[in-house]
């Protein structure tokens, strides 16, 4: 069942993993719960696929910027970061990203493993390309970054602000994008201010 975990995404909602969930699966992606039991284990097993898939999703549309390196990157050094920062920040205005953050939410205390995976396969992932990006330009001069790692925590909560919480306590609330692009200059120049040597 190749696609079921791609339509799981349209299944989960901020509903938390619901009981009916695999019975709206197979309605979209076809099957019998027999395969999809034989692919997934079970409902939780078919959540981890459909977060890891958008994880994936998510970081993969960063490839170019990953791909062109702390070096190359370090040119445009503002303009990239922003690039970076609306990213992040805009991946939690998308409905996927906000129900399977609500699901983990309600559900993570019971399914740990999978609320620790999501952390391994997302941001765990993107705070240490980031960290790479700001030790390698702080060793070139271009930043003054004594920890790395605490530094990227830092620029994510920055470009996050309160849009996870708004997003987790208003999924349906719409995001203007000015105001979002607006935040996240604002946070990168911020930030760039108390890090540029």
């Amino acid at each position: 069942m190749p696609g079921a975990a791609r339509r799981g995404g349209g299944a989960v909602r901020g509903e938390g993993i619901r009981a009916d969930l695999l019975s709206d699966i197979l309605r979209q992606a076809g099957g019998s719960r027999t395969t999809l039991y034989e692919h997934f284990g079970d409902k939780e097993g078919l959540f981890r696929a459909v977060m890891e898939r958008h994880c994936d999703r998510v970081l993969e549309e960063m490839s170019a910027t990953r791909a062109a390196g702390p070096a190359a990157m370090a040119e445009g050094l503002e303009e990239n970061l922003y690039r970076v920062g609306l990213h992040i920040a805009g991946t939690l205005t998308m409905p996927e990203t906000t129900a399977i953050l609500r699901i983990l939410v309600s559900e993570g205390g019971r399914i740990p493993d999978i609320a620790q995976a999501f952390f391994q396969v997302g941001p765990e992932k993107t705070i240490g390309w980031l960290a790479d990006c700001f030790r390698e330009w702080s060793e070139a001069g271009r930043l003054r970054i004594d920890d790395p790692e605490g530094a990227a925590h830092a620029f994510i909560g920055m470009v996050v602000g309160d849009l996870l919480t708004k997003r987790l306590i208003l999924p349906d609330e719409p995001v203007s994008m000015e105001e979002l692009e607006r935040y996240v200059r604002q946070s990168v120049r911020l930030f760039l201010a108390g890090t540029r040597p």
